[in-house]
């Protein structure tokens, strides 16, 4: 019966806050759209809020930046494309039905809607930018275009230096090439099945270099039509690995990758590509020294055993750790021991590859069980990013950072421990998580920390010795029930963070406390429900008494 008030009571205040996701279909803007010029300030009216924004007229669109934190359906940069007659309105539709579809497949989509402005219809698109790649679950990272004026130029849309094999790989796109060693070809192939469904003739105007898996993904933005005609196949050009990683694997029958040697010392960074599975057995180890990293497109099964682990360690202090970026595809780890990493670094060819963690599993699944990781010297020991995941009696000890990140990614943490933590214990965004029976001592930061939107829920754990205990934020939905806290600075905090999100919500039911200095801090506008009671005293701009000024401790990287 308890959680079942519990469920309905979480159930009600996700409502709440989808309400203040709630966009509102028309706005004004005190000056006529039509007069305006380059760089014009303009105050946008929505919902009796008065914004201001500078306003700049382009050529087929006004593109406005919202000021002072402002913004409009949760956007800072948006762009006004004018419908006119009913064929502008059908390519509008058109434009936002293709856009959906885009984010259903895990394309990057621009979020776009119909609106009414001064009693007059627009397309309203989010700008290409940071919020565009962070509102489709994707890290930030360099978004490159191709030059208006030189057509044979490609640049950072922000000024960052970039390796010129990235502008070639992009400028042979646009004679129907595509490179697998930059270009993400599923990405790529997937997003023109799509795009053909809708244009006749288009190009991709934009494009993003996942800064995770290194490679180059499509982004269409605007209400066109291009003169330059998409190809319906394209040439495969380049080779998209070398095979440096069969000096130390061998491939079986059936197309797994086992290593050579029962003890194997992998001294150089290897990629392994996709379409294998890598096997690591019973009493297997791998030392990684002289800055050695393995980066896998293929998926890891790992097989350790009680008696006799997996053994993944740097006997000389400098691995950069193991990264599966396997796409749809499934890990499974059972009694590995990971020790002594830091986290993933490339400078070579002229372009600055880094992950912040020692161990990343990106999409697809990842189960884990029975496995220790010590000794880890990255921003995150743990990083998950749009990945299903099971962790389950294992345990993360001494840790630079974060113990464990999952970003856009949904699971169970159960029968864990998070200890000696130079920052948060669990840190989630954007995704949900399930923690049970878990203990934590000795948080530096947040023990439990739920970000970006996100649902987490956590039963029976212990938090001991943490310095903030109990995290939600910027429209995340955190509920406690049974947890045991004990030593800690602060239990339950709750506010935003982001200016694109909102106020976080906590449920907390049957915890108890013991020589814990401030039960909660919350602001104004987030909600502390404690024992079926709703706190009111708030506390306006938390974040301003968090990371390290107050409270907990700035995010080291």
């Amino acid at each position: 019966m308890v959680k079942l008030i519990l469920f309905f009571a979480i159930l009600s205040l996700y409502s709440c806050n989808e309400n203040l996701k709630k966009s509102i279909d028309d706005f004004t803007i005190t000056r006529q759209l039509e007069l305006i010029e380059n760089n014009e300030k303009t105050i946008i009216v929505v919902n009796k809020d008065s914004i201001i924004a500078n306003a700049i007229k382009l050529k087929n669109h006004l593109s406005f930046h919202c000021k002072k934190g402002k913004r409009v359906f949760r956007k800072k940069k948006f762009r006004l494309y004018p419908i006119l007659d009913s064929n502008d309105l059908k390519d509008a539709q058109l434009i936002i039905k293709y856009n959906k579809q885009l984010k259903n497949n895990l394309l990057i989509g621009l979020y776009s809607k119909i609106v009414l402005v001064n009693q007059k219809k627009y397309l309203f698109q989010e700008e290409v930018g940071k919020r565009l790649l962070e509102s489709n679950f994707k890290r930030e990272g360099i978004i490159l275009k191709r030059s208006a004026e030189n057509f044979y130029q490609v640049s950072s849309i922000k000024g960052e230096s970039i390796n010129s094999e990235y502008s070639k790989a992009i400028l042979s796109y646009f004679n129907d090439s595509i490179n697998p060693t930059y270009l993400d070809m599923s990405a790529f192939k997937k997003h023109q099945l799509i795009s053909n469904r809708y244009f006749k003739n288009y190009k991709v105007n934009y494009f993003y270099l996942n800064p995770v898996t290194n490679k180059i993904e499509p982004i269409l933005s605007g209400l066109f039509q291009s003169n330059e005609k998409n190809s319906s196949k394209y040439e495969i050009i380049g080779s998209q690995n070398s095979n440096e990683y069969l000096d130390f694997f061998r491939i079986d029958s059936s197309h797994i990758l086992k290593l050579k040697n029962k003890t194997t010392t992998l001294n150089k960074r290897i990629l392994i590509p996709n379409n294998f599975k890598v096997q690591l057995k019973k009493g297997e180890s791998i030392d990684l020294i002289n800055n050695a990293a393995i980066v896998s497109y293929s998926p890891f099964s790992i097989n350790g055993s009680k008696e006799d682990p997996v053994n993944i360690f740097s006997s000389d202090n400098t691995g950069r750790g193991i990264h599966i970026i396997q796409n749809e595809k499934a890990s499974n780890i059972d009694f590995l021991n990971f020790e002594n990493q830091f986290s993933y670094f490339d400078s070579s060819n002229n372009h600055i590859w880094s992950l912040p963690s020692s161990f990343t599993v990106y999409g697809g699944k990842v189960d884990i069980y029975n496995s220790r990781f010590t000794k880890l010297k990255s921003e995150d020991a743990i990083n998950l990013f749009r990945t299903k995941y099971v962790f389950n009696n294992s345990k993360i000890d001494g840790t630079f950072s974060d113990a464990f990140d999952a970003d856009f990614s949904f699971g169970n943490i159960d029968n864990s421990t998070f200890m000696n933590c130079g920052n948060d214990g669990v840190d989630i965004s954007g995704g949900e998580v399930k923690l049970s029976n878990c203990n934590f001592d000795d948080i530096k930061d947040k023990a439990i920390n739920a970000g970006e939107e996100s649902k987490l829920s956590s039963y029976n754990c212990r938090i001991n010795n943490a310095e903030l205990a109990f995290i939600s934020k910027d429209l995340s939905i955190a509920s406690s029930e049974n947890n045991f806290f004990s030593n800690c600075e602060v239990v339950y905090c709750t506010f935003q963070k982001k200016g694109e999100f909102g106020p976080g919500s906590i449920l907390a039911k049957n915890d108890s406390l013991k020589n814990c200095s401030l039960t909660h801090l919350i602001e104004y506008r987030s909600s502390l429900n404690l024992d079926e009671k709703k706190i009111n005293v708030f506390e306006v701009n938390v974040k301003d008494y968090l990371y390290g000024k107050k409270y907990g401790k700035a995010t080291i990287k």
